[in-house]
């Protein structure tokens, strides 16, 4: 299935329907409900072409099957950090607690669940976390450089843009591993499977 994809005349950002445009109010027979002129946020400068997906939650998936490693590997070191080892202390926690009171086969059902579960919440709420970050980051660039911000805005997000894919392997691969050597070592000092 081909969709078509309308780009607004007035503002240029990408529009749901061929009618209508969300961002300025424009609509197709060239009348606007809002005439005033659009200033683009902070936001809109810094993600560019990414704004609509962020902004809507179009990319939950890479949200959500990373977790708190989206938000560390876009960029967020400390709370990104912070974050995954709250996740990794709640999944442990989980784990630990259904090998005490259940046989092997439903802890491992409920430990898929829980999987399941948490990836879905950091999909909901993954973006959220982070534009409420960038936000703040946003305003603290302006203030430093009230000048030139705009330019510097959208050539700092391109070049981050290209390392993210990167990052994501290797915050990943590292996070991985390191949640599986807690478990493995808390599992051989309680005796668990």
């Amino acid at each position: 299935m081909n969709e078509t994809v309308f780009i607004c005349p007035n503002c240029g950002m990408k529009m749901n329907k061929k009618e209508y445009c969300f961002h300025c109010g424009y609509m197709s027979n060239g009348n606007t409900i809002d005439p005033k002129k659009i200033n683009a946020s902070l936001l809109e400068l810094y993600l560019d072409t990414d704004y609509n997906k962020i902004i809507r939650n179009n990319n939950w998936p890479i949200a959500g099957l990373f977790g708190p490693i989206y938000i560390l590997s876009r960029g967020f070191y400390i709370p990104g950090l912070i974050l995954t080892i709250i996740d990794m202390a709640i999944s442990i926690a989980f784990m630990l607690f259904n090998h005490a009171y259940l046989f092997y086969y439903m802890v491992v059902f409920l430990n898929f669940l829980y999987m399941l579960f948490n990836r879905l919440v950091w999909g909901s709420i993954g973006n959220i976390i982070y534009l409420k970050l960038l936000e703040g980051r946003l305003k603290r660039f302006k203030k430093m450089h009230p000048h030139n911000y705009k330019l510097k805005l959208q050539n700092r997000y391109r070049l981050q843009k290209k390392s993210f894919l990167l990052q994501y392997i290797i915050f990943g691969v590292i996070c991985i591993i390191i949640f599986f050597m807690i478990r493995a070592k808390i599992y051989n000092y309680l005796g668990l499977i």
